[in-house]
């Protein structure tokens, strides 16, 4: 990347929220899946709690890039929407360690797996919802400058170190640990980390950078260490107006996801793919290792071999998914250079391309090697996928009277529609790629019994990707070739349509002729 390092450290720092944010959602959805199955959970009641949060993040994300579009805070349009949604972030961060003690306080089990629950469908809703204002922000600040792929490549960056972290404080044993002692048990402790992580690095998003308002869309980072913030100039002065008008742009947001242009359309097949394939790895990898890599079980009772096993399992899939995010921010540090040399399509067909044979060896090849092994080969496709599409949408953005006016008029709404619009559009396919999942994966491993149906599936969801991938735009020769492909298509139609008269014509001469023989 050919930016300075003043340039460098300020989209580090205008970055650290997805490192937060990143270290919340990997930590907590590795402890999450085997805290539930512990609690004792099927695996298909496990997948329906791990989909409520997307679900509900499908329906609202729309809304807040349309809503944030026309914010007019002293914050800024999207900053607003990034605090609301980090407390949500907080509190779940409480109510997981805690939900149980909390629970029995209140009237016991039940009480206690309705929280969890809770805390489960919380974090999974604000961390998948609180990416999309952070990526309208980035494509606000750098959008029309010679730093928007920048940007996110640098973006990418600090999700994968997010990740790093994360998975790094799941592959450690706590059990023994001051802290856990002190907090009262591993869950705890590592939980604890994780909220003075996530706030710390809130603070640096929120009271370093300046948005401008909505009006100027040129906007640039202008850095204010000693800004005062006030409630009031995030929370609305009629609530209620606020939430009713929030309510109401629900549908127009799902209206503009799935009314969203042509080139859009093609980006969010692909899209929903590369999510599916990503997601069937990393929600259930944990769970996979632990009962068939190391044939632990995690209905065994406390103590027994089984249960330690699944344990240990549980751990080395953490340290796989490390490994993964070590090589996605390795790289993202390449990947300018890579997108350079064979284009954006390309790279993001090799990345899926390595996902899919890293799933296929798996499937046959299933020893702790080779789990740090392939893990470390899906690296490029999580750095890919985090970042490459991003910029696709930031430039039909730029360009919208040529890349969204390709196959009907450039509408007064689409041309005043926000990049935060767009950003949402897209997300709602990597939204519904995790509904999906969620809610037949559980099913698809009872009917068969075996968790590595998760790897298989994976592998022939990273197949799909490789071929929806070859028809995203990326340029305006591809829209040309569109052009000229449909034009060819329309002059063939009439030929061959003659060609079926002539036939059609011949044929009833040829029975003519056979009826006056008779």
């Amino acid at each position: 990347m050919d930016v300075s390092i003043s340039a460098l450290w300020r989209l580090l720092l205008l970055n650290s929220l997805v490192f937060g944010i990143e270290i919340c959602a990997a930590a907590g959805f590795t402890f999450v899946p085997p805290l539930l199955l512990k609690s004792g959970m099927e695996d298909s009641q496990m997948s329906l709690v791990l989909g409520i949060g997307p679900f509900i993040a499908l329906f609202l994300v729309p809304a807040i890039g349309a809503t944030s579009d026309q914010c007019q805070s002293s914050l800024g349009r999207r900053r607003p929407f990034i605090l609301i949604l980090s407390a949500g972030i907080c509190l779940s961060l409480v109510f997981i360690p805690y939900g149980e003690l909390i629970g029995n306080s209140l009237g016991g089990k039940p009480y206690a797996m309705s929280i969890i629950t809770l805390g489960v469908v919380l974090l999974d809703c604000c961390t998948q919802a609180c990416f999309t204002p952070m990526e309208a922000l980035l494509a606000d600040i750098y959008g029309n400058t010679d730093m928007s792929e920048s940007s996110f490549l640098v973006y990418t960056f600090m999700v994968s170190l997010g990740g790093c972290v994360g998975y790094l404080l799941t592959a450690i044993d706590w059990e023994n640990s001051v802290l856990a002692l002190w907090v009262g048990g591993q869950e705890q402790a590592v939980f604890l980390l994780l909220f003075l992580l996530f706030a710390g690095s809130l603070g640096v998003t929120v009271f370093v950078a300046k948005e401008k308002v909505s009006g100027e869309r040129d906007s640039q980072v202008t850095f204010t260490p000693h800004r005062r913030c006030r409630i009031c100039d995030f929370v609305p002065r009629a609530c209620l107006q606020s939430v009713i008008a929030f309510t109401r742009l629900i549908p127009k947001g799902l209206t503009n996801s799935i009314e969203a242009p042509f080139v859009l359309r093609r980006l969010q097949v692909a899209h929903f793919f590369m999510w599916a394939a990503l997601f069937c790895y990393t929600m259930f990898f944990s769970d996979f290792v632990g009962e068939e890599v190391y044939h632990g079980r995690p209905h065994a009772l406390v103590g027994s071999d089984e249960r330690k096993l699944y344990d240990e399992g549980v751990r080395m899939g953490s340290f796989g998914l490390l490994i993964q995010c070590v090589m996605a921010a390795v790289f993202s540090m390449f990947l300018e250079t890579v997108v350079k040399q064979i284009g954006e399509r390309r790279t993001l067909q090799l990345s899926m391309a390595l996902f899919t044979v890293a799933m296929t060896l798996l499937v046959f090849v299933r020893t702790p090697v080779m789990v740090v092994m392939m893990s470390a080969l899906t690296g490029f496709a999580s750095a890919a996928a985090n970042s490459l599409p991003y910029t696709l949408v930031g430039a039909y953005h730029e360009k919208q009277e040529i890349f969204f006016a390709f196959d009907s008029p450039l509408t007064e709404s689409l041309r005043s529609s926000g990049v935060g619009v767009h950003m949402a559009a897209l997300d709602s396919s990597y939204f519904l790629a995790q509904i999906m999942l969620s809610a037949l994966m559980g099913y698809i491993v009872h009917i068969t019994h075996s968790v590595t149906t998760y790897i298989t599936c994976a592998a022939l969801l990273g197949v799909a990707a490789c071929f929806s991938l070859s028809g995203i735009i990326v340029t305006e020769e591809d829209l040309q070739t569109i052009r000229t492909s449909r034009a060819l298509t329309v002059l063939e139609s009439p030929r061959r349509s003659q060609g079926k008269v002539r036939r059609s014509s011949s044929g009833k001469s040829h029975m003519s002729i056979s009826m006056e023989m008779f």
